[in-house]
C-alpha cells in the first residue's frame, strides 16, 4: 500500500473509532443509539469553523472548546428532554427527529453553502524520501492522544470505574452509591464532545455544510457492529477495519468501494451475529 494511502486510511479509522466510540458510550449506559451523533460531529465541524476560521482562535483551543459547546448541548439534551421521557425507544425516536433540527437550525444561522477550514497544519513532511500531508499526519497523531486520553479515563480513574460499573450492572451500581442519572448526563456529554472532536479534526480535510454528519453516522454505526455493541474496544477495532478496507479499495476499485466494504461487513456478521467483541446472547 503507498504510504500516503496508508495514511488516508489512518485518518479515516480515527474518524471512525472517535465517532464509534461516543456511540458505545452512550448505548452501554443509556441504552439507546444516538441516531444525532453525526449532526453533534457536524456541529464540532461548525464550531471549528468560526472559532478557528472565522475568530481566528487557535486551533486546539478551538478543539477543545468545540467539544465543551457540544458536549454541554448533549448534557442539557440528556437532562431536559431524555431523561424525562424516560424510555430507550421514544429516546430514539427523539435524536431522529433531532437530525431535522440541528440541520435546519445550522441552515438557518450559516446558510446551506459549503463552507471551508483553512489547514493549521499546511505544507508536506518528508519521512524516509516520502512526502506525506502534515494535516492528515497531525490529525491522526491528534486523534490516537485523543483515543489513548479516552481509555486512561475509562480503565484508571473513579469515574471511569463508574462508568464502567453502570454500563455492566446498573442496578448493583446504584445500591454502592453511584447516581447512575447523573452518570447518564455525563456520558451523553462525552460522546457529544468526541463526536465533536472527530467532525473539528476533520472539518480541514473536508467542505463544512450541514448534511456533513450523515456518513460518518452510518460508519460509525457499521464499526460498532462489527466490533460488537457495547463494547469500546470492538468500536476501536472495527474503526480501525473500516478505514484500511475503505482507503484500500478505494485505491484500487474506487467507486466499488463502498459495495465491498458492506458486503465485509455482512460476511462479518454472518460468522459472527454478535460482532468481533460482543457477546453472545444465549
Amino acid at each position: 500500500m503507498p504510504p500516503a494511502i496508508f495514511i488516508d486510511s489512518l485518518v479515516l479509522s480515527s474518524m471512525y473509532i472517535l465517532m464509534a466510540s461516543g456511540l458505545v458510550l452512550v448505548f452501554s449506559i443509556m441504552g439507546i443509539l444516538n441516531f444525532a451523533h453525526g449532526q453533534f460531529y457536524m456541529l464540532g465541524a461548525y464550531a471549528i469553523f468560526y472559532l478557528f476560521q472565522q475568530a481566528g482562535i487557535n486551533f486546539f483551543i478551538s478543539l477543545a472548546l468545540s467539544a465543551a459547546i457540544v458536549g454541554f448541548v448533549g448534557i442539557l439534551i440528556e437532562r431536559y428532554i431524555m431523561r424525562p421521557i424516560g424510555q430507550p425507544i421514544q429516546a430514539v425516536v427523539v435524536t431522529i427527529a433531532l437530525i431535522s433540527v440541528f440541520e435546519g437550525l445550522i441552515t438557518l444561522i450559516a446558510g446551506p453553502a459549503p463552507h471551508s477550514v483553512t489547514s493549521a497544519f499546511p505544507g508536506n513532511v518528508d519521512i524516509f524520501g516520502v512526502s506525506l500531508s502534515s494535516e492528515r499526519l497531525a490529525t491522526v497523531v491528534i486523534a490516537v492522544i485523543l483515543i489513548i486520553a479516552l481509555y486512561l479515563f475509562i480503565q484508571r480513574t473513579r469515574l471511569g470505574l463508574a462508568l464502567r460499573a453502570a454500563a455492566q450492572q446498573p442496578v448493583a451500581a446504584g445500591l454502592f452509591g453511584i447516581q447512575v442519572a447523573r452518570v447518564s448526563t455525563l456520558v451523553m456529554g462525552i460522546g457529544c464532545g468526541l463526536a465533536a472532536l472527530a467532525g473539528g479534526i476533520m472539518a480541514p480535510m473536508f467542505y463544512v455544510d450541514p448534511w456533513i454528519g450523515g456518513q460518518p453516522l452510518v460508519m460509525a454505526l457499521l464499526a460498532i457492529v462489527i466490533g460488537g455493541m457495547g463494547s469500546l474496544g470492538g468500536a476501536v477495532v472495527g474503526g480501525i477495519v473500516l478505514g484500511m478496507i475503505g482507503s484500500m479499495l478505494a485505491y484500487y476499485i474506487g467507486f466499488w468501494s463502498q459495495l465491498i466494504s458492506f458486503g465485509i461487513v455482512i460476511v462479518i456478521l454472518l460468522f459472527r451475529p454478535q460482532g468481533l467483541f460482543g457477546q453472545s446472547e444465549k
